[in-house]
Parts: structure tokens; C-alpha cells; sequence
């Protein structure tokens, strides 16, 4: 590696309905495809344009190494699914709720990133998903 070179990790990107994650709450809401959300896979997720403004931020900074650029908040994928259901005005009771223990997705259960160290080192602020998909917002 680079000596230089800046690895930033980061969850599911989340934003403005576009991301993969909020096109598949809108299907299975509307029931126009099978599958679950998983109340056993927790991530933190982060907004489009927090994630975009922290990357040019440590771009422009000399930062070196490896930095967490996830939000705030430690949510399983189907309490990320009823925030976007509840934000785009659709029936969260209708998501279909899963453990991935039981299914043959590979991965980490628990992903959960730290962004704390990142963040002391910022000006744009990581929010998390209960603020940027909040009522309001």
C-alpha cells in the first residue's frame, strides 16, 4: 500500500431514494418482488451527500490511512427499511422481516464502523439514519 494513499470504509449509502437499498423497500412494500429485510444484520448507515462531503474533505486534507466514514446510528436492515418506508409515505407494515442466520447470504452478521476517530478529524458531519431519514428532513 501507498504510504500516502487514503482507505476510506464506509455502510450502506443511503440518499434522495436512489440508492439500492431504498429501491428495494419500495418493491417489497409494493410487493413487486420476493425477499426480506433481515432484523439480524446491523450496519450504520450514511447519507450520499455526508459520505460525499467527508470524502472530499479527507481528499483535500493530506489525511493518511484508514478512516470510517459511516453514521451514526447501529440499525439492522429492517429498521433501516421502516425509516425509508415512513420517510416515502408507505406501509412499513408490509416489509416481510427475515434472519439472515437462517439464509445462505455470506457476510459479517454485525458491521458496525466506528467513525468517531474520523469524524474528530472533520467539518462535515456523519449523520445518522434515524436524523436524515427523521421526520421533516
Amino acid at each position: 500500500m501507498h504510504p500516502k494513499a487514503v482507505v476510506a470504509r464506509t455502510s450502506l449509502i443511503i440518499g434522495h431514494g436512489r440508492s439500492e437499498h431504498e429501491r428495494l423497500v419500495h418493491q417489497l412494500a409494493a410487493g413487486t418482488v420476493d425477499g426480506a429485510l433481515f432484523t439480524d444484520d446491523i450496519r450504520c448507515p450514511v447519507h450520499v451527500s455526508d459520505l460525499a462531503a467527508a470524502l472530499l474533505e479527507l481528499a483535500s486534507s493530506g489525511a493518511t490511512g484508514i478512516h470510517h466514514l459511516a453514521g451514526t446510528d447501529a440499525l439492522s436492515r429492517h429498521e433501516l427499511g421502516t425509516l425509508i418506508a415512513t420517510r416515502d409515505g408507505l406501509d412499513a407494515s408490509h416489509l416481510p422481516t427475515g434472519l439472515r442466520a437462517d439464509s445462505t447470504v455470506p457476510g459479517a452478521l454485525d458491521v458496525r464502523l466506528q467513525s468517531q476517530a474520523t469524524q474528530r478529524q472533520l467539518r462535515s458531519v456523519l449523520r445518522g439514519a434515524r436524523q436524515f431519514l427523521g421526520p421533516g428532513v
